[in-house]
């Protein structure tokens, strides 16, 4: 239980900081063993009261997937790495993803066996504490009620690779990065099934460094790379770090937006430059990932969960204040921020919509006095 929470309270909300990344060993010889012993036969005798005192809560015909457990589980709503409505049809997005592409999605380097493991075992007790109605925790894993999987993850050889099994159970893309011993985190393990505008098989295996230049992130070699590698030598078990972005896409396809290229087209055919310039607005989407980074205690791996929310500009822009929000911040972007996320191809119809839905609210009355408050809601 306190492995779970400690779980669930680490993956909180995210912050807008752009932060994309030991504690000291405990020494128990320092304590006597025959208090260690004392202590454990207490702590048994504690859990075993307390599992008889439960009530036994029966699973409901049609699981509330945003409702937490009811018992003595208290984790925060809404974390990343948590499940919602749209469970269903991400699950089912993934599955069939694996099944069209596997090792192109989902890969784990043998130095990472260890490390993809350890997250298996992390989301095996933290799943079903969170969601009972959904997730049974069993001797060698991990039930899904829902959809009927079952997970052993302690047999050897598994069934499937560790990182695509992880990659079944949550909503999140999911990736680890290694130290090795030149200073740098490698990407050595992930499931990346429904990134949009990447490939695992890009980047598996490369430097943190190395994958943000080959990515033409803005900025990265000036202003951030000798920061966020510092940042990674620091993060902690206990100190999780939240991120959050977001895009404009032309197109609705979640796993891989077609409209910047095939997927697997050879090197040089993919780009905003393929894109269909100012389609219709019935075509544009905001596309926004909610990021967790935390360390391994085990392994040292770090971590990150990435869960992308996907939803119309028309639909999101029903929402007080986002139609001018959005407007003003897509025209901040500088010149290479403007190149990264393809706004060539797409501002002239996206601006013109976002300015009459602005001017549509502001002549209703909108409270611009208001507007903080507003801000202050996370989504």
């Amino acid at each position: 239980m306190q492995r779970c929470q400690e779980w669930a309270e680490k993956l909180i909300d995210q912050t807008r900081s752009f932060s994309p990344m030991h504690e000291a060993a405990f020494n128990s010889r320092s304590i006597p063993f025959g208090a260690l012993t004392i202590c454990f036969a207490i702590w048994l005798l504690f859990r075993a009261i307390k599992f008889l005192k439960e009530p036994v809560i029966s699973r409901p015909a049609t699981p509330d997937l945003e409702k937490p457990a009811s018992r003595s589980f208290k984790a925060p709503a809404r974390k990343p790495g948590e499940l919602d409505k749209h469970y269903l049809k991400f699950h089912a997005d993934k599955a069939k993803r694996i099944l069209d592409r596997g090792p192109k999605c989902s890969r784990t380097d043998p130095s990472a066996f260890d490390g993809a493991v350890e997250l298996l075992e992390e989301l095996c007790g933290y799943l079903p504490e969170r969601y009972p109605s959904l997730f049974k925790r069993t001797l060698v894993g991990m039930d899904n009620l829902l959809t009927g999987e079952s997970f052993n993850i302690v047999e050897r050889p598994l069934v499937e690779d560790p990182m695509q099994m992880a990659g079944r159970m949550v909503q999140d893309d999911l990736a680890i990065m290694f130290e090795r011993e030149d200073g740098q985190y490698y990407l050595l393990a992930g499931s990346i099934l429904l990134a949009g505008f990447w490939r695992l098989e890009d980047k598996f295996g490369m430097p943190l460094s190395e994958i943000h230049t080959s990515g033409d992130v803005p900025g990265f070699k000036e202003k951030l790379e000798k920061g966020m590698m510092n940042f990674f030598r620091r993060v902690q078990p206990n100190g999780p770090v939240q991120r959050n972005n977001y895009f404009i896409q032309v197109d609705d396809e979640l796993s891989w937006s077609s409209s910047i290229g095939p997927e697997d087209g050879e090197p040089g055919s993919v780009g905003w430059f393929t894109a269909e310039k100012n389609k219709a607005i019935s075509h544009h989407y905001f596309r926004s990932e909610r990021q967790t980074l935390r360390r391994l205690p085990r392994s040292g791996g770090v971590v990150f969960t990435i869960r992308t929310y996907f939803h119309p500009i028309t639909e999101i822009c029903e929402e007080s204040y986002v139609p001018g929000r959005l407007a003003s911040a897509v025209r901040s972007w500088g010149d290479d921020v403007s190149r990264y996320k393809g706004k060539e191809r797409y501002e002239e119809v996206l601006l013109e919509y976002l300015d009459t839905k602005h001017r549509e609210q502001v002549e209703a009355g909108l409270d611009f006095e208001k507007e903080d408050e507003v801000r202050a809601y996370p989504f």
